[in-house]
């Protein structure tokens, strides 16, 4: 099928043609085959058209850290401090997760990230083959890591390898796979060399939380006498590509170390702030040339999964952590929540709205009074959106939400079960 999406406002984040004030996008077969002004002079024989006027068009955020089933655990543990918010509230209840609480789980966090723009998110979590068959079914692309943590490390990597089989053979295209070792702190250090080495061999990436908390630090120091960053390019972590949540507490040797070897930084300011965990030095990571994207973390520590509040909340930390009001514009984070997040997760030809990349993208409804008068569309985009005026919805060329309703998910059928199931975890 093909569809034109007419008269719109176009964000291709594409810096050769940045904005196109009235145009049009054609997509065919999954791709984008044209993006351009004007009006489309071709035939209309079995297109649907879509009319953009009071639109923006612009490429789907990738939230390139979260935990999706953890909708389930929404509001639960509030005020604590990470360490005792994991041992004392969210392990003991996640032990009680079945296949059926992650997939509900996870049901409602596509719905959560589809309703907010979001068109390709990064797991790590358990049981991710229920996780993969939500995907699937949901058509979001997406990135999915099974969690290695603990005692129970050598299962964990074995259904890694297991889920790589699985993966690898999907025809879909939506998904990859990553190795997900928890931490530094909730493994040993044969367990991170293990992961190590196993990446290295079946050629996938890495993702896990790096230097997140100050006890976390202590606990790294303590043990190897090393800086988290340190540790992971001692057990060879670093000699594959990583995504590393967090980032907040790194030294200047450890920001040199994460510039040398290619890891990407992901930033997630309202989890941080939530569990006052800290403030990550992303204006520095900008600047020492570190690929920084944006990740909402899982909901019981943010508390929602919408990229739109992430970016905006993002920018307006690191303006007061630094006293300056010119860091991070709306710009920036913008790329730091499409194209940067491509980067990171190793997702070719999607970030962007140009000839030939994958037909991943949103529309946001500009005609809405938090956003007129349009002066600035970066800025009206991060600092005055909310992710309400998501309309439209595209993965891989298949419209999954349009005029603001889904077109194959039910949707009350997935809030009912989700509210009857949650009652059972309390």
């Amino acid at each position: 099928m093909k569809i034109l999406i007419k008269n719109t406002l176009i964000i291709t984040m594409d810096k050769d043609n940045e904005i196109i004030d009235k145009g049009y996008v054609l997509i065919k077969d999954k791709k984008i085959v044209k993006v351009d002004s004007g009006e489309y002079e071709g035939k209309l024989e079995e297109v649907k058209v879509i009319d953009g006027n009071n639109y923006c068009v612009m490429p789907g955020l990738i939230n390139c850290h979260t935990h999706a089933s953890m909708t389930l655990l929404r509001g639960v543990g509030e005020g604590l401090p990470l360490m005792r918010w994991l041992k004392e509230k969210i392990w003991p209840m996640e032990a009680k997760f079945t296949e059926k609480h992650i997939r509900i789980g996870t049901e409602i966090a596509c719905l959560e990230m589809f309703r907010s723009g979001t068109t390709t998110f990064n797991d790590m979590y358990f049981m991710e083959q229920y996780v993969l068959d939500v995907v699937r079914n949901y058509g979001m692309r997406a990135v999915l890591g099974l969690s290695i943590i603990g005692d129970k490390w050598e299962e964990q990597i074995k259904q890694t390898i297991d889920l790589i089989d699985i993966i690898d053979n999907d025809k879909s295209g939506l998904m990859k796979v990553m190795f997900a070792p928890h931490s530094p702190y909730t493994l040993n250090y044969d367990a991170l060399k293990q992961v190590g080495q196993l990446a290295k061999e079946y050629k996938k990436d890495i993702h896990i939380h790096i230097s997140e908390t100050k006890d976390e630090v202590n606990i790294i120091k303590d043990k190897y006498n090393k800086t988290t960053c340190e540790l992971l390019l001692d057990t060879g972590i670093f000699n594959s590509k990583v995504v590393g949540a967090h980032c907040i507490h790194l030294t200047d040797s450890d920001i040199n170390i994460m510039k040398e070897n290619n890891v990407s930084a992901v930033y997630n300011p309202q989890s941080n702030m939530k569990l006052a965990s800290g403030m990550a030095r992303i204006v520095e990571m900008n600047e020492t040339g570190i690929n920084v994207c944006i990740g909402t973390d899982g909901t019981s520590s943010n508390n929602n999964l919408n990229m739109f509040e992430e970016m905006e909340t993002g920018a307006l930390l690191q303006k007061l952590k630094y006293n300056d009001a010119t860091k991070l514009d709306g710009k920036t984070m913008l790329k730091m929540a499409t194209i940067n997040g491509a980067k990171a997760l190793g997702i070719e030809k999607v970030g962007m709205l140009k000839e030939g990349y994958k037909a991943d993208m949103i529309m946001v409804n500009l005609n809405k009074p938090n956003m007129v008068p349009n002066n600035d569309i970066y800025s009206n985009l991060v600092f005055s959106a909310n992710g309400s005026e998501v309309e439209y919805v595209i993965v891989d060329g298949n419209i999954i939400m349009e005029k603001g309703e889904f077109t194959r998910i039910d949707e009350e059928k997935v809030l009912f079960e989700c509210n009857n199931i949650s009652k059972t975890l309390i």
